[in-house]
């Protein structure tokens, strides 16, 4: 007579994931933290502390900024081309240069959750079509969290505006805290090195790095193919977004 071995006790089910504890995790131990990330997708979280602390960095920076200072540029440039140009022209100029400014300002939060949700789809479709794996809510999931070294970025860059007073000058923001080479180049003068040197930011680096371990993670890819995609995808971004308009100033001056 045999005896049969009871059955094996089913796994045990893995806890429910704590959304601000995966924001540290990512930032401190990405590969942990992005597997979970895979297995278990959560996005509501890190969606809403990215938009809060994007509208409260709004709200503490726009007061202080120095739009003269952009509108004095803009009517420089206005001049060179059109020297026949009229002092009415130039203040309607001034008034929609002031407005638009602050309206995008406001919008710029909605809009990025528009940027998000491409940069998801994008990547997830590149890495569905080089034979990985992967669905919309594990790639926007990543996306997000590897994001949170930006929110660190607007945090640390809020506190640098208030601690410095004043007005802010909007066309010096990108370099107003050092983690960029962007500093080293005039944004008036040399367009294209200053549009290549601001895009070698340290939380901008550390994004990228982040989006690599979690879409491997999530697509189930080596993390050399993860980079060579995501890598490949920002080199066009900065091409499209920022070399581009920096060559058509720089061919128009």
């Amino acid at each position: 007579m045999t005896i049969e071995a009871p059955p094996a006790p089913p796994p045990a089910a893995e806890p429910k994931p704590n959304a601000f504890a995966r924001i540290f995790g990512v930032l401190f131990s990405p590969n942990e933290t992005f597997a979970s990330i895979a297995r278990r997708p959560t996005w509501a979280v890190p969606l809403l502390v990215i938009i809060v602390v994007s509208f409260a960095a709004t709200a503490v920076i726009l007061p202080r900024m120095d739009w003269d200072k952009v509108v004095a540029m803009q009517q420089e440039q206005i001049k060179e081309r059109n020297p026949n140009v009229s002092q009415q022209q130039l203040d309607q100029m001034e008034r929609m240069t002031k407005a638009g400014g602050k309206v995008f300002a406001w919008a710029a939060p909605g809009i990025f959750v528009i940027w998000y949700l491409l940069v998801a789809g994008v990547l997830l479709l590149t890495f569905r079509l080089m034979g990985g794996e992967g669905n919309f809510s594990q790639a926007f999931s990543a996306t997000l969290y590897a994001w949170m070294p930006q929110v660190i970025s607007s945090i640390i860059g809020t506190i640098v505006a208030v601690a410095r007073g004043g007005l802010l000058d909007p066309m010096q923001m990108a370099t107003m805290v050092k983690t960029n080479p962007g500093f080293l180049a005039d944004m008036k003068t040399q367009p294209m090195l200053f549009a290549l040197l601001s895009s070698l930011d340290i939380f901008t680096i550390w994004t990228i790095v982040l989006l690599i371990i979690g879409f491997a993670a999530l697509a189930r890819v080596s993390k050399a193919k993860a980079a060579a995609i995501v890598i490949t995808w920002w080199v066009v971004v900065i091409g499209l977004f920022k070399l581009a308009p920096a060559a058509f100033r720089s061919v128009r001056k």
